[in-house]
């Protein structure tokens, strides 16, 4: 799974190295740190107490959001997420390398946690948490999709050599921009159904 965002004057921004694998970072620790602190915020009591930490939870969820939209129109996430037809031998294989490294790091996380929940559910041993209501499976959903498109280009952060400064301004310029999609505005319904389900549930619960 993939996404790439296009400017609308065609070109890519150019995204240092350092600042690529700070983005990425924030992206992959925050939402996870935001949404357990989010989770855990009715420990905190009732209340101004519990309404601080949730907030705090949920402002630290808006960062990594904000840092993977930075992420979304760079060079790196061009090579993760455009048009096979659009990248060049090169750029091929650098995905072929990053989507190897993303199944590796997934299937290990879908399988540690499947584990997981088979012994928090078998309450004669532990006495663990488990996911049991909306807003748990919600915020699940939501890490688990900026996961898929966060992770490949974490890899290319993270091992190829800091390489916008090579390029001069026609060669980071793209096609102009062409009109979204379909497959845009599926994703726009899907991201704010799920923005929407989101509130819905925090104001409910």
């Amino acid at each position: 799974m993939s996404f790439y965002m296009r400017t609308a004057n065609g070109k890519t921004p150019r995204r240092s190295r350092n600042a690529m694998r700070l983005a990425t970072s924030l992206t992959l620790f925050g939402y996870p740190l935001g949404g357990l602190v989010m989770l855990n915020a009715p420990l905190a009591g009732d209340g101004s107490p519990g309404f601080v930490v949730s907030m705090a939870g949920l402002g630290v969820i808006a960062m990594a959001v904000f840092a993977f939209f930075y992420i979304a129109p760079s060079y790196m996430q061009r090579i993760i997420g455009e048009q096979v037809c659009e990248l060049d031998d090169l750029e091929r294989d650098l995905r072929q390398k990053a989507y190897a490294f993303a199944y590796h790091v997934l299937t290990g996380l879908v399988a540690a946690f499947i584990f997981y929940l088979a012994v928090a559910n078998d309450d004669t041993r532990l006495t663990l948490w488990a996911p049991s209501t909306y807003s748990h499976w919600n915020t699940i959903f939501w890490g688990v999709l900026l996961y898929c498109f966060t992770l490949p280009t974490a890899y290319l952060a993270w091992t190829m050599p800091d390489i916008a400064h090579e390029f001069a301004d026609e060669e980071l310029d793209s096609e102009p921009a062409r009109k979204p999609g379909i497959r845009w505005w599926l994703w726009g319904l899907i991201i704010a159904g799920g923005l929407a389900g989101f509130i819905l549930a925090r104001v409910i619960t």
